[in-house]
């Protein structure tokens, strides 16, 4: 598959752009749900539109064995996630709650974590140093 000198190889993972990490089932999940290149771009800023153009050339001709890989990886992902539920170390994101709030929030934990671990590595290090007298 070639497309203005960009080649789709398979090198034994999945049909991947030559010479880049990115495979066509990474470009194709945008593609699929109806993102344009410069959605995709954004998401994957190392995409060149030559790459993208082999990619949708490459769709085309395998769209149905496409779409089945996407569904089952789909599947796969909705399985963890279940798995994960089940565990309890899954949880939804509260969408009614505005991005900056729960960034915040993550950014308020982050804080006490690090504060606690100060604390412990500051207590270690005096157990430590009381010891070694």
């Amino acid at each position: 598959m070639k497309t203005d000198q960009v080649k789709i190889v398979d090198v034994g993972r999945e049909p991947q752009i030559e010479g880049h990490r990115l495979t066509v089932l990474d470009v194709f999940y945008y593609l699929h749900r109806g993102y344009d290149f410069d959605f995709i771009h954004r998401a994957m800023p190392s995409l060149t539109r030559a790459q993208f153009d082999a990619v949708v050339e490459y769709v085309h001709e395998h769209h149905d064995e496409l779409v089945e890989k996407d569904r089952r990886v789909e599947e796969r992902n909705k399985q963890g996630i279940a798995e994960q539920k089940a565990k309890g170390l899954y949880h939804e994101i509260d969408d009614s709650v505005p991005v900056e709030e729960r960034a915040a929030r993550l950014k308020e934990k982050l804080g006490q974590r690090l504060q606690e671990q100060a604390e412990n590595n500051g207590k270690n290090s005096a157990r430590h140093s009381s010891t070694s007298c």
